[in-house]
């Protein structure tokens, strides 16, 4: 078995750490359950997180651009040069004036996120999308410009984030290549849905989502942990 999980209000709590759930994860290691992280978090946080918990497993970053699993690694979409040169000349185009994440300083980071400091650089170490915010000027003019280039844009509640060619689907139905064994998802927005649709359990937190997700109240490791093994009593893990 395999759970594909993001990180945000999932395995993270609210200092951006996993190192609560470090046990529990341990002990799905130890009766052969695999945990498998899709995020838009970069390689380096992911990497990080990993460590946190103990554990080498497949992962996606970026949203699925960058895919890792049994020591292969795939890279879809375009590198991020190419997407802040097209997001530039689109904001020239179009009047809207930005701030990319990278750009920005560590204190207002900081203050914008509430990223610990020492997880700033992890986070800006791009390669595959950019985030940013609007700052003046007309978001869905901009959002449908680089629409018509192919690029998905999502929506992170503090930062848009921009990549071409990738989705945590993607990510999620070529690690099942490798490891085809029931897959549990679990997510807690629509940026998670890809993922989960390629999942045998899909499950969404703090959601009231009618859709064909299994839904929960609350988010982060505690809820997370409790889910999960609520979903195993079920089905007779």
């Amino acid at each position: 078995m395999i759970i594909f999980s993001d990180l945000d209000n999932c395995l993270l709590d609210s200092r951006y750490t996993a190192f609560e759930l470090r046990d529990f994860v341990s002990e799905l290691k130890e009766n052969g359950i695999r945990v498998s992280i899709i995020s838009s978090k970069t390689e380096r946080e992911i990497l990080y997180h990993l460590d946190e918990l103990d554990i080498e497993a497949p992962y996606g970053a970026e949203n699925g651009c960058l895919v890792v699993v049994d020591g292969n690694r795939y890279e879809f979409g375009i590198k991020v040069d190419t997407i802040r040169k097209d997001l530039y000349e689109l904001t020239e185009k179009t009047g809207v004036s930005i701030e990319l994440f990278r750009n920005m300083n560590d204190k207002n980071l900081h203050k914008v996120t509430n990223l610990p400091y020492h997880l700033i650089p992890l986070a800006k170490d791009r390669e595959f999308s950019e985030p940013f915010r609007v700052l003046s000027g007309d978001p869905a003019r901009l959002e449908e410009e680089l629409s018509s280039l192919g690029y998905q844009i999502r929506w992170g509640g503090k930062f848009y984030q921009l990549t071409r060619g990738c989705s945590k689907g993607r990510a999620v139905n070529l690690i099942r290549k490798h490891i085809n064994n029931y897959a549990i998802g679990i997510g807690d927005s629509e940026n998670d849905y890809p993922m989960l649709d390629e999942c045998d359990y899909p499950v969404i937190l703090n959601s009231n989502n009618n859709g064909p997700y299994r839904t929960f109240k609350g988010c982060g490791p505690a809820i997370w942990k409790s889910v999960i093994k609520k979903i195993l009593e079920e089905i007779s893990v």
